[in-house]
């Protein structure tokens, strides 16, 4: 099983930004394993750190809450989390998207989208977290994913710091996330607004993706993470469930002994035989690798004689997405259905309604 990871692994996760490539096949050394940096400059005078309003608590009546915790027994917050360390860049946009800026007190390295991140402090990632950095920030929680290192919590924990631990898969799961961080911070109003929102969104795209499904048919679709090894969306990765909800079928199953793998590595034997007729890529693809990347990639493939008979390189099916949209289980996701549905279904009007860019007020 491959770690969690913002253009990366989650447990069953992936994301192979050119950022992130080489700390990924690192993340997934460790997960073959079965296990689980630089200082960075000195943190920011306290004063920048968001105060807590009036000494008030938001939805007083309703504290102390529980959380359900990833990394074993609930999480027990006595009041808002005012400053929260985030380390996975889809915790820090989904804090972001539910009006949750003011409340993040560091990222992990490899985080920054939404731009207002470049000023946020970085504080390492999953597998070489900057203690002395968090802790000097006074966080009252820090967030990450299932896949974070035991030595690693432990130590977190160890230094008196609340770890919260959360593993989306998928849209239904990042919802979830979204509604659980806005109960975090006192957001829940914001949070419901914004997910009910996002999921009209996702289900016009799948409505209408479907309806072009019945009538086109289902490409066979091979979500491609990485070409030299080769790495793929199994049918029981996220991205596979996304595919399948723009109506493709994921042409990919590899099954071993801990049952369906999710991001198996395979030979190009096995991927050619598939004979899919979608291939996906991500735009970071090939930076680390010598692989060729965006336009150059149909090309390439082409010129390789087993490649050229694949009915997806045949047909001229090959397509770049934006790796951040589509490996990092965010909200993002939604704009990688929707883009994913055009590809496969280009002749079907799968544009749903645009996205309110306003963020939602801080409350």
């Amino acid at each position: 099983m491959m770690v969690t990871y913002r253009r990366y692994l989650t447990g069953k996760q992936a994301n192979w930004s050119r950022r992130l490539r080489a700390a990924l096949m690192a993340l997934v050394a460790v997960a073959l394993t079965l296990g689980g940096c630089q200082p960075e400059a000195a943190a920011p005078p306290q004063q920048n750190l968001p105060p807590r309003p009036n000494g008030t608590i938001p939805g007083a009546e309703s504290w102390p809450r529980s959380f359900p915790n990833a990394h074993g027994p609930d999480v027990q917050l006595s009041e808002p989390a005012m400053r929260i360390v985030a380390l996975q860049p889809n915790i820090a946009e989904m804090l972001c998207e539910i009006g949750g800026l003011s409340h993040i007190a560091a990222v992990d390295k490899y985080t920054d989208y939404p731009p207002e991140m470049a000023r946020i402090p970085k504080v390492g990632d999953i597998l070489t977290p900057d203690y002395e950095r968090i802790v000097s920030l006074r966080p009252e929680l820090v967030i990450t994913s299932r896949g974070t290192p035991a030595d690693v919590l432990q130590k977190l924990r160890d230094l008196g710091l609340q770890v919260l631990g959360v593993d989306p898969q998928g849209l239904d799961d990042v919802f979830s996330c979204m509604k659980m961080f806005g109960r975090i911070i006192g957001n829940e109003q914001v949070a419901a607004d914004i997910t009910a929102q996002l999921q009209r969104r996702r289900i016009a795209i799948a409505e209408r993706a479907r309806a072009a499904a019945g009538v086109h048919g289902r490409p066979k679709t091979v979500f491609v993470l990485s070409l030299d090894p080769i790495f793929v969306a199994g049918k029981s990765s996220f991205i596979a469930d996304l595919i399948e909800e723009a109506g493709g079928e994921p042409a990919i199953s590899v099954r071993a002994a801990a049952g369906e793998q999710p991001w198996p590595q395979i030979s190009r034997e096995t991927l050619l035989s598939a004979a899919p007729e979608v291939l996906i890529f991500p735009s970071g693809h090939g930076h680390e690798t010598g692989a060729p990347n965006g336009e150059k990639l149909p090309t390439q493939l082409r010129k390789d004689a087993a490649w050229a008979q694949v009915p997806a390189v045949k047909q001229g099916r090959v397509y770049v997405v934006d790796d951040d949209l589509i490996t990092i289980p965010g909200p993002r996701l939604v704009q990688a259905l929707e883009q994913v549905a055009e590809l496969l279904h280009p002749t079907a009007a799968t544009q749903a309604t645009p996205r309110q860019e306003t963020k939602p007020d801080e409350r």
